[in-house]
């Protein structure tokens, strides 16, 4: 009866960290026409591209989204566009579509993974978070995650 609660429990709490969030994958996401049209438009920088290549397959990132930002509009099929240049099986990405926040006083979309803003992008190596890109990229998305993974 112990184990039976217990796994209820673990059941419950994986089921609340998941609010407000859904899986997605990339060939969804470049369905829409106008994230396509981005996507086939950007040339990452091949050096860029180069360097990256070799850090890679160290890499996971998990990506949270939505098709109603037009932040996420921006960059997310950029990113996809630096994914499939890199061509580096071992370097995971997951995509999670979130809702709207449900009212004004809601700080995160996700909660237990605190993301207040859309597009975040965030990093692992050997499950260690090294960094996040948080809405905009200071510079460009390729530079910043040159500057977070080296």
């Amino acid at each position: 009866m112990k184990h039976f609660l217990f796994i209820t429990f673990i059941l419950i709490l994986m089921n609340v960290s998941a609010w407000g969030q859904k899986a997605a994958n990339k060939a969804d996401i470049l369905l829409d026409p106008e994230w396509k049209k981005i996507y086939d438009a950007y040339k990452p920088d091949a050096e860029l591209i180069e360097n990256l290549k070799n850090k890679a397959p160290e890499l996971k990132a998990d990506v949270y989204f939505a098709f109603w930002c037009d932040d996420s509009k921006k960059h997310l099929p950029v990113f996809i566009k630096i994914l499939d240049t890199l061509n580096v099986p071992e370097f995971k990405v997951n995509f999670y579509e979130v809702e709207k926040k449900a009212d004004a006083g809601q700080k995160y979309y996700v909660e237990d993974m605190e993301v207040e803003k859309v597009p975040t992008i965030i990093f692992y190596a050997n499950d260690f978070e090294m960094g996040r890109i948080v809405e905009n990229p200071k510079n460009s998305l390729l530079q910043d995650m040159m500057i977070i993974v080296f």
